[in-house]
């Protein structure tokens, strides 16, 4: 009946799960941009998305969780994966694309300050920082494996199949560069667009050269 499909006057809409984690994620990334990681409490990413501390805990139980979910959510936006007309570019062109980074519009210093609170929370939390893992450099390096893998099938690399997950690893540590200076000193934080392309760049001519590549 149509008084079954309409909403009843003054009854709030409610969000799906997926929409509801969304706006909370949304809320925490915003205020911790605004206010730096340790200024933001619970209560005030409940307030920004609109829903009661219940809710927000029935979500994340813990600051510390929310907080790593943010940066997961952060770290999944750094890269992207190829688009299907791009399949067909040479090995050197799709992983230049593939360890391009994203313009972040979080600031470098809120990444490294919430990144911080997840690795001093790791002993606590040791699936969060699992969690993270997988989410960022693992998954970028999962990506740049598929890429060899089928670089080896047409003959583009001559890496032997056991090796394609290392090398992989190695040239996305090539090209992201080692963060413990970062977190130590946040100047060290490699942040301008330039240099980052100049090191995937580099990275990659002295990758594909020691694979044995065929030249692009």
């Amino acid at each position: 009946m149509q008084g079954d499909m309409t909403r009843k006057r003054g009854r709030p809409v409610s969000m799906c799960a997926n929409a509801r984690e969304s706006a909370v994620l949304d809320a925490a990334i915003a205020l911790m941009s605004e206010c730096g990681p340790e200024g933001v409490t619970m209560t005030d990413i409940a307030r920004r998305a609109g829903m009661s501390k219940r809710t927000l805990y029935a979500l994340y139980p813990s600051r510390e969780e929310l907080l790593g979910a943010g940066l997961a959510r952060i770290s999944k936006s750094l890269f992207r994966t190829l688009r299907p007309e791009e399949r067909t570019s040479s090995l050197k062109e799709r992983l230049r694309i593939l360890l391009t980074f994203n313009p972040m519009r979080e600031s470098p210093d809120v990444l490294l300050e919430i990144l911080r609170l997840v690795i001093a929370g790791a002993r606590t939390y040791p699936d969060l920082g699992r969690s993270l893992s997988c989410s960022g450099p693992k998954l970028i390096v999962e990506l740049v494996a598929m890429e060899l893998h089928e670089a080896r099938a047409v003959g583009e690399v001559s890496l032997a199949e056991e090796e394609i997950e290392r090398a992989a690893g190695l040239l996305v540590d090539m090209v992201v560069g080692n963060t413990i200076p970062a977190l130590l000193d946040p100047d060290c934080l490699l942040a301008d667009p330039t240099l980052q392309a100049e090191r995937r760049d580099l990275a990659l001519e002295i990758f594909l050269e020691g694979v044995r590549t065929q030249r692009d």
